[in-house]
This record gives C-alpha cells, structure tokens and sequence, in this order.
C-alpha cells in the first residue's frame, strides 16, 4: 500500500526552480546583445542563434515555461535600455558577453559536428 503514494509523488510535476545566478547572467547577456544588434548588425545572427540556445538551456535547466524566460529577457533589456550610457562600463560588459556568447556558440558547434566516417580496414 505504501508504494500508491511513493509513485504519485514520482509522477508529480516537479515545480519550477527559481533561475540561478549563472542562468540571470546569461539572460542578461542576451538582453545586452539585443540591444547592441542595432550598433553592430554583423551579430545579428548569432545573437539570435544564442538566445534560442540560452532560453533553451533555462527552460531545461529551471523547468520554467518559454513566457517566463522571455519575460525575463525583455525585463532585462528595458531595464538596460533605461539605464543607458555609453561609457567604458557598456563597452565592457559588451566585450564580456560577446566573449560569452562566442564560447557557448563553438561550444555548441562543436558538441553538433558529426564525427568522421570510419576508414574501412582492408
């Protein structure tokens, strides 16, 4: 009898995780290269490529549904955009999130690269 309510809690939905440190970082990193997007177009690509991969990732990681983890993508960048300046702290933390961005994006490509054809032995 005692196994009924050991396998309903195994069945249960497990609740959402609240999103770490690590995981606002990268929302705010996104947030970050959305906004730059306009003053550098050539990122446009893989910026957008990085957030799907980094919503992707948050929604998996913190059980979060996709509303949620966009929301906090827009929050991120009006309250950057709010924020505004133009100063050397914005160049930097644009540096650091494009150095971001760029490490999860080969990392990514490189976890996707089909491994060589094995060589027939004769």
């Amino acid at each position: 009898m005692m196994m009924i309510p050991v396998l309903a809690l195994m069945l249960a939905p497990t609740p959402p995780l609240p999103l770490t440190e690590l995981q606002m970082r990268d929302i705010g990193c996104v947030a970050t290269m959305a906004l730059v997007v306009a003053e550098m177009p050539d990122l446009a690509k893989p910026a957008k490529r990085w957030s799907g991969i980094v919503g992707q990732r948050v929604m998996d990681e913190s059980g979060q549904p996709r509303e949620v983890v966009a929301a906090a993508m827009i929050e991120s960048a009006n309250a950057q955009a709010a924020r505004g300046g133009d100063g050397a702290a914005r160049q930097l933390r644009i540096a650091q999130c494009q150095a971001i961005m760029a490490a999860e994006l080969a990392a990514t490509d490189a976890a996707s690269t089909p491994l060589p054809r094995p060589v027939k032995s004769q």
